[in-house]
């Protein structure tokens, strides 16, 4: 009776195996069948205001008459992970006029965690909590997260604006500079100090961490703070961003055949997400494509220097010597690139050498995935003037040839 019911619960587990390997099977054949002809060909006809719903999500933006008089500015840059937004945050955090923070929709992940909020109370928590930071205002659990996060001098999120005067006693860049010496952070003291000492906010944003990954939802908190908002949208060649966001942690196991099928649904999630929001913004009124500007890594990697002074122009900031002097050195390193790992993170690396960077993934990425990344990235690598590879191995290996176009499409859809 007992081998009986032994051989019973093998059978059971051995049938439980094989039903999800088969339901595995059969949701991978019907993403791959979904994905096989890639995103909608651009332009797409739902952004021709055809539909009364997409008119009535375009009302607000188009009604809305903005004045920037007597108004806080705010910046905020917005990027997909691996895109150059660790470099172009640091090129605003080394300026003492901003007020940076690295990444604060972190903060509202884990508040959120906290108070097991689901997706749809995480957007409304999200427009919340930065509508207050882009107007200096900042409740009692967001202060505990800046502490624990954001005055590590060692950390790429260490920001400049917390960690110094008046907060703190000494300069971070000081050896001086001790936590233990830094007041605790009060809505009075840190909401004072972002609007008395420094003329912009400044946020780094991953389109990750945005509620439906939809920049609309970013604008919207932008609207809510009253704030002079303005977005600085980055973008990088999908097939270096891709690549290399599967290098530090993108979960693809190298040879299976299901990581073909992750490879092509990040793919094609990736780069419908920057389409997609490439495309809302060309359709905003001009006062509002006055307030943007799309920058392609690959230019910041041809002239570091010539892209700060354009930030800066954009936000209304003087350019500095001593920033100057820190870009160069950060973009043109002495160090070796595995001496230059910011501590505590393996993700950031704040010095690299930018033109290696921008073609490192011509040597060091498969060219069928090359193949698969340009398949279902066609439409926005046309936008952004990225010339395809086509399989053409002479082309990939030489790295004197760029890759991307001096003119593109989307440069034509903004004044900046």
């Amino acid at each position: 009776m007992a081998l009986h019911s032994c051989r019973r619960r093998i059978l059971l587990r051995v049938l439980a195996v094989i039903i999800a390997i088969i339901s595995t099977i059969f949701l991978a054949a019907r993403l791959y069948k979904e994905m096989r002809s890639g995103p909608n060909p651009y332009p797409r006809k739902r952004h021709d205001f055809q539909e009364s719903a997409d008119i009535q999500e375009w009302a607000d933006f188009h009604n809305e008459r903005l004045d920037s008089k007597g108004r806080r500015r705010s910046i905020l840059v917005i990027a997909h992970g691996r895109s150059g937004s660790t470099i172009t945050g640091e090129i605003f955090n080394h300026h003492p006029s901003v007020f940076y923070l690295h990444e604060p929709l972190q903060t509202v992940e884990r508040i959120s965690k906290q108070n097991g909020s689901n997706k749809d109370r995480y957007a409304s928590l999200m427009i919340n909590i930065l509508s207050n930071i882009l107007r200096c205002n900042f409740s009692q659990a967001v202060l505990e997260d800046f502490d624990n996060f954001y005055r590590e001098p060692s950390h790429s999120r260490a920001s400049c604006a917390i960690g110094s005067p008046p907060l703190c006693p000494h300069e971070m860049t000081d050896p001086k500079w001790d936590l233990k010496l830094c007041l605790p952070l009060t809505n009075k003291s840190l909401g004072t100090t972002c609007r008395n000492k420094y003329a912009v906010t400044v946020a780094k944003i991953l389109m990750s961490r945005i509620a439906g990954n939809d920049i609309k939802n970013i604008l919207q908190a932008c609207r809510k703070s009253k704030s002079n908002c303005q977005i600085i949208f980055l973008i990088k060649d999908p097939r270096a961003v891709i690549p290399s966001s599967h290098s530090v942690g993108f979960p693809i196991d190298r040879g299976s055949r299901l990581s073909k099928d992750g490879l092509r649904l990040f793919s094609y999630q990736n780069c419908k997400q920057t389409e997609d929001n490439l495309v809302f913004l060309k359709n905003l009124p001009l006062s509002w494509r006055r307030r943007i500007l799309v920058q392609r890594y690959e230019d910041f990697a041809v002239n570091p220097l010539k892209v700060m002074s354009r930030l800066y122009d954009f936000a209304g900031l003087p350019v500095l010597d001593h920033v100057k002097i820190w870009l160069n050195e950060s973009t043109h390193p002495s160090k070796k690139r595995e001496d230059m790992l910011i501590e505590g993170s393996p993700d950031f690396f704040m010095m690299d050498d930018a033109s290696a960077t921008a073609n490192r993934w011509r040597c060091k990425v498969h060219p069928h995935d090359i193949d698969i990344i340009e398949h279902y990235c066609k439409h926005v690598m046309q936008i952004m003037g990225y010339i395809p590879i086509n399989n053409d191995e002479d082309l990939m290996a030489d790295v004197t040839t760029p890759l991307f176009s001096e003119d593109y499409e989307a440069k034509k859809w903004f004044p900046n």
